[in-house]
C-alpha cells in the first residue's frame, strides 16, 4: 500500500494499492527517480478518467483534491 499525504500539512489523504499508484504516476511528471512528491492537478485526474482508469482511483483522486484545482502530494510506501 502507498499512503498519500498533503505535502504542506502532512495530512493523510488516502491509501492506494501498488496498481493504483502505478496508474497515477504514469500521468504525473517526475523530476527524478528518487522523487517522493508530485503536483496533482484536476487536468491529470480528467486525463486518467478519459483513459478509462479505474473509477475507484478516480474517486480517490477527486477526494484528495477536495474541490481544489491542484494539490502538492507526497507518498510513503507502507509495509
Amino acid at each position: 500500500m502507498i499512503k498519500i499525504f498533503d505535502l504542506e500539512s502532512n495530512q493523510l489523504l488516502t491509501e492506494l494499492s501498488d496498481e493504483e499508484f502505478a496508474m497515477l504516476t504514469e500521468a504525473l511528471e517526475e523530476e527524478s527517480i528518487e522523487d517522493s512528491d508530485y503536483y496533482l492537478h484536476i487536468s491529470d485526474v480528467e486525463y486518467l478518467e478519459e483513459n478509462e482508469t479505474s473509477p475507484a482511483l478516480i474517486a480517490k483522486l477527486k477526494s484528495m483534491l477536495e474541490g481544489r484545482e491542484d494539490r502538492e502530494i507526497k507518498f510513503l510506501r507502507s509495509e
